[in-house]
C-alpha cells in the first residue's frame, strides 16, 4: 500500500499515479497552471515522485525528452489545458521519431464545456496523433468500480506503448471537474493492481534466416549503416566481429554510437565529399543492412541513392520501415542487438564458410579512402582561419572522455560528423534532436539529459537554436554538470554554405534566410546564473577551454564568436579538397 494521500474529490487521478509509482514512472515535468492542479498535487504528495516544474510548456517537453532519452525510460510529463498541451506538441513529435518513451498528461476542461467558449477549452482528444504510439482519455469521476477498472487499463497499456518494442510518446488526456483542489481524504490511497504485459522479443523463422544468409553469402561488397542509436556494448561486439571480414564495411553516424569500434571509419562523411566518379563506383554496396534512427549525412544519401545496392535490409522492431535510400528490398522485425548477434553466431555455425571473405578489397577502399580524409583534414586546419569549423575541432579534442555530448541541429552537428570524435576524448554518448532535425528545444533538450546524471554533459548549439530556446534555462534545475558551447555566428549561417539559398539574391537572402542578429549571450548567462566565458580567437578558445570543463565550474556558457563569411569560406576550402579524393 503506498504513503500518499487519496484525495476525496479526485480517487481516479491519485489511481493513476499510483499506477505510474508501481510501474516506476517516477520522474516527472510539470509545467504549472490551474486545471492541472490535482495531478500536480497527486504526483508531488507521492513519496516516490521526483517532480521538477518547468514554466515554459514547450521547454518542458524537451526537458522530459532529454531525460528520458538518456534513462531509456518514460518520463511523465503534465500540463493545464489550452494551448499549454498545444506547446507540448514539438517535443512530442521529436520523441515519436527518436523512439523516446514520454508518458503525456494534459489536463482538460469536462467534455460539455468544449465549444462553449469556456476559458482554455480547445478539443484536446487526440491532440497529438498521429505522432505518438497511443491517445487515451480517461473517464470522469462516477464512483463506479467499472471507471475505476477502466482507467486501469488505461494508464497500464499507455505505460507499455510508451517502452514496448517501440518506445515512444503516450497522450492521455484527463478531464477534470471542479473543485480541483482539495484537501487530501486523510487514508493512504489504495493499493492497485495493474494489468502487465511481459517482455517479448519479435523473431524470424527459420526460412528467413535462410533467405538471409544465402543474400549475405552471394554479397561482394556489404556495407552496414548505423543511424541514431544509443550506446550498446554487446551491438558493438558483434558488429566489430562482423567487420573482420574484408568484404564488410561500416558507415556510423555521429549520433550512432560506435566511434570506438576500429573498424568504423571515423571521417566517412567528409570521405564520401570524393567526387571522383570511380572512386564512388568502387564504394557501391552490393548487400546494405540498415539500422537506427536518422542518418545526418547527406553523402552516404547519395551514394545509395545514386549507386543503389541489389539488397537492402533495415532492422527496426516493427513491420513498417523507412526507404530512405530508396532501395529497400527486406525489412527484418528485430531490435539491432538481437539481429546482429544471431547473424554473427549464424554464421560461425556456417557450414558453406560464410564468414569467408578475407580476398576482397571493400573494406580496405573505405578505411584508404577514410585515411585520405583524415591527412587532408589535418592539413586543412592547419591552414584555415579561426572559425566555426576549428573551434568544433579544438573543443572536440578537449571534450572530457566518457562524458555526454548534445550536438544541436543546423551546422554543429554537420561539424561533429565531418570532423568526428577525437581519440581520448570518445563521449560516453552522443544525443541530438535527429528525430525532426528542429532547432526548437536544443537547450532543453540537453538541460534534461544533465538532469539524468551527475556526468559531466556539454550540449554545442548555433544561435538560433539557442537564442530561440532560452526559456530552457528559466526554471530553478539547472544542474551544475551541465555545459552549453555557443557558436554565435549572428544569423543563420547554414543558409550561406547549403546549395540553393547561397544562389540568391544577396539582399533576399539575408533577410529572409541568413537573418542576422546583434545578440550576445553574456546577459542571459547572467540572468539564469551560468559562469559566462568568452572565446573570438584560437588563443582564447584554448585559455577558455581548460576552465569551462572544470568539475566545480557549475552551469558554464561558452560563447564563441565568429564571422558567418568567413565560415562560409572556409567551408567552401573544406568541399574543394575532399571533392579530389580519389582511390588508387
Amino acid at each position: 500500500m503506498s504513503n500518499s494521500l487519496s484525495s476525496a474529490a479526485h480517487p481516479l487521478v491519485d489511481q493513476l499515479v499510483q499506477i505510474c509509482a508501481e510501474r516506476g514512472v517516477r520522474q516527472w515535468i510539470l509545467a504549472p497552471g490551474s486545471r492541472s492542479a490535482p495531478l500536480t498535487v497527486a504526483l508531488t504528495r507521492h513519496p516516490q515522485m521526483c517532480c521538477r516544474l518547468i514554466f515554459d510548456e514547450r521547454s518542458a517537453a524537451y526537458v522530459a525528452l532529454g531525460l528520458a532519452q538518456q534513462l531509456v525510460a518514460p518520463v511523465g510529463l503534465v500540463c493545464t489545458s489550452g494551448t499549454a498541451a498545444v506547446n507540448f506538441a514539438p517535443a512530442v513529435v521529436e520523441a515519436f521519431y527518436q523512439g523516446v518513451p514520454l508518458l503525456v498528461l494534459t489536463a482538460d476542461r469536462p467534455p460539455e464545456w468544449i465549444d462553449q467558449q469556456d476559458n482554455q477549452a480547445i478539443h484536446q482528444n487526440g491532440l497529438f496523433a498521429p505522432h505518438v504510439r497511443g491517445s487515451f482519455t480517461l473517464p470522469l469521476e462516477d464512483g463506479a468500480p467499472d471507471t475505476s477498472w477502466f482507467v486501469s487499463r488505461i494508464v497500464a497499456n499507455a505505460i507499455d506503448l510508451a517502452q514496448g518494442w517501440e518506445p515512444g510518446p503516450v497522450h492521455i488526456n484527463v478531464p477534470l471537474r471542479e473543485p480541483l483542489y482539495s484537501e487530501p481524504a486523510g487514508q493512504p490511497a489504495p493499493a492497485i493492481t495493474s494489468i502487465r504485459t511481459l517482455s517479448s522479443q519479435p523473431q524470424l523463422t527459420e526460412d528467413a534466416w535462410e533467405l538471409l544468409l544465402r543474400q549475405w553469402r552471394q554479397a561482394d561488397r556489404k556495407l552496414i549503416v548505423a543511424g541514431m542509436q544509443r550506446s550498446d556494448a554487446g551491438l558493438q561486439a558483434s558488429l566489430s566481429q562482423l567487420a573482420a571480414q574484408s568484404n564488410v564495411a561500416i558507415f556510423a553516424d555521429a549520433t550512432a554510437n560506435l566511434y570506438s569500434l576500429a573498424s568504423v571509419s571515423g571521417h566517412a562523411d567528409a570521405a564520401l565529399g570524393t567526387r571522383d566518379p570511380t572512386t564512388l563506383r568502387r564504394l557501391q554496396p552490393e548487400l546494405v543492412v540498415n539500422f537506427g534512427g536518422q542518418v545526418t549525412s547527406k553523402n552516404i544519401k547519395t551514394l545509395l541513392r545514386s549507386h543503389p545496392p541489389q539488397t537492402l535490409w533495415h532492422v527496426r522492431p516493427s513491420l513498417v520501415a523507412p526507404d530512405t535510400y530508396q532501395a529497400l528490398t527486406h525489412v527484418i522485425p528485430m531490435q539491432p542487438a538481437q539481429f546482429f548477434r544471431q547473424l554473427t553466431d549464424r554464421l560461425v555455425q556456417d557450414t558453406t564458410n560464410a564468414l569467408a571473405g578475407n580476398d576482397s578489397s571493400y573494406q580496405a577502399d573505405w578505411h584508404g579512402l577514410n585515411a585520405q580524409a583524415a591527412d587532408v583534414l589535418a592539413q586543412f586546419l592547419n591552414n584555415v582561419p579561426f572559425g566555426e569549423f576549428s573551434a568544433v575541432h579544438q573543443l572536440l579534442a578537449a571534450l572530457p572522455p566518457h562524458s555526454l555530448l548534445q550536438i544541436g541541429n543546423s551546422m554543429p552537428i554537420r561539424y561533429v560528423n565531418i570532423l568526428g570524435m577525437q581519440p581520448g576524448h570518445h563521449p560516453a554518448r552522443v544525443n541530438g534532436n535527429r528525430g525532426v532535425s528542429g532547432i526548437d528545444g536544443t537547450v532543453s533538450t540537453a538541460v534534461g539529459a544533465a538532469l539524468s546524471t551527475t556526468v559531466l554533459t556539454t550540449l554545442i548549439v548555433g544561435d538560433l537554436g539557442f537564442f530561440y530556446d532560452r526559456n530552457g534555462l528559466w526554471h530553478s534545475h539547472l544542474p551544475p554538470n551541465l555545459r552549453i558551447v555557443l557558436l554565435n555566428n549572428h544569423g543563420g549561417g547554414i543558409f550561406d554554405i547549403i546549395d540553393g539559398p547561397n544562389r540568391l539574391e544577396r539582399e533576399r537572402q539575408e533577410t529572409y534566410f541568413l537573418t542576422p542578429q546583434p545578440l550576445t549571450a553574456r546577459r542571459t548567462a547572467e540572468d539564469h546564473g551560468l559562469h559566462y566565458l568568452h572565446a573570438a580567437g584560437n588563443t582564447d578558445l584554448t585559455r577558455q577551454l581548460a576552465d569551462f570543463f572544470a568539475l566545480d565550474a557549475g552551469p558554464s556558457l561558452l560563447e564563441i564568436e565568429t564571422d558567418m563569411a568567413t565560415n562560409t569560406a572556409i567551408y567552401g576550402r573544406f568541399k574543394a579538397a575532399v571533392a579530389g579524393l580519389r582511390l588508387a
